[in-house]
């Protein structure tokens, strides 16, 4: 009903009237998803949405569709020469497994667990394709994930942002955005390579890829890069239009910098992934901002 048209809901509430059955009934509902809201930050409430997301936004292909592949190539081994297919059999390169491709929306994440046992924590409208299988283990990131490698003889590779990272075992937290990429060894060691050259990042070490530009460093709260695994957003003195574009990530609805002066303003404070509306609340009490609430145009906020 949230976006329902003025006739749909016209009809919707002639149907409720009509049964004082479904008037309780529809009651008990609103009242349940009312408690559900208030409680939508413990942690109880947070893993159940996780998992949730995993068994049907993320999940694998029917088996129907990979019996309709094997039934094609039944189809054509018919067709072909006996002695012709058994040449191809032995010559044709292995080809790689196909990608799984696994998507977050906005506001969501969730876990996915691959064939060989790795776990990745997917953030905020991130996508992973993934390659898997006996002798490869390979990913491709777009957004932010936290990778929880499984010790193994073959490497573990991730691709992000044009860039190649290979671990063999290992902690490590990668995000993508559109003028940067970033990466984080919380434990292991992740190594940059390249055509000519390769980096090595060991445990504690954050490593930041802007173009040709590349600097390694130890950040002083790690926190404040991975925090968003347990909902929470650490601002260290940051300008508001770096604050915002993180909360944005979160929102359907993006809040807007009127001007630049605005935006040039420095932030800090722990908030929750979910908590752009206090963190709004905050700017208009403690800085000289304007908030504009508008129904088309959402939150614009401007300096006084």
């Amino acid at each position: 009903m949230r976006d329902a048209d003025d006739s749909t809901c016209a009809a919707f509430e002639t149907w409720r009237g009509e049964s004082a059955m479904r008037a309780a009934a529809y009651g008990a509902v609103c009242a349940a998803h009312a408690r559900t809201r208030a409680l939508a930050e413990e942690a109880p409430l947070l893993s159940l949405r996780q998992q949730t997301l995993a068994r049907t936004m993320l999940a694998r292909r029917p088996s129907r569709m990979r019996w309709r592949v094997v039934a094609t190539g039944a189809v054509l081994l018919a067709a072909a020469p006996l002695a012709a297919y058994g040449i191809s059999a032995w010559t044709a390169p292995v080809a790689p497994p196909p990608a799984e491709i696994f998507r977050t929306g906005i506001g969501q994440q969730a876990d996915v667990t691959l064939a060989d046992g790795s776990i990745v924590t997917l953030d905020t409208a991130t996508t992973l394709e993934v390659r898997v299988s006996e002798g490869m283990r390979r990913v491709r990131l777009d957004g932010q994930g936290w990778f929880k490698v499984k010790p193994a003889s073959t490497p573990f590779e991730i691709s992000a942002a044009g860039r190649t990272f290979v671990a063999t075992a290992g902690e490590f937290n990668v995000r993508t955005d559109a003028r940067r990429m970033r990466a984080f060894a919380a434990d292991g060691t992740l190594k940059l390579v390249g055509a000519d050259s390769s980096l090595a990042l060991p445990a504690g070490r954050m490593i930041a890829v802007s173009g040709d530009d590349v600097t390694v460093r130890t950040p002083s709260n790690p926190g404040s890069f991975s925090g968003w695994r347990t909902g929470a957003l650490q601002l260290d003195d940051v300008p508001l239009a770096e604050a915002v574009s993180e909360f944005n990530r979160y929102r359907r609805h993006p809040i807007r910098l009127a001007d630049g002066r605005a935006g040039a303003l420095r932030v800090s404070g722990a908030f929750r992934t979910t908590g752009s509306l206090a963190f709004v609340d905050a700017l208009a009490v403690g800085f000289p901002v304007r908030v504009k609430r508008d129904d088309d145009a959402g939150i614009v906020i401007s300096a006084r």
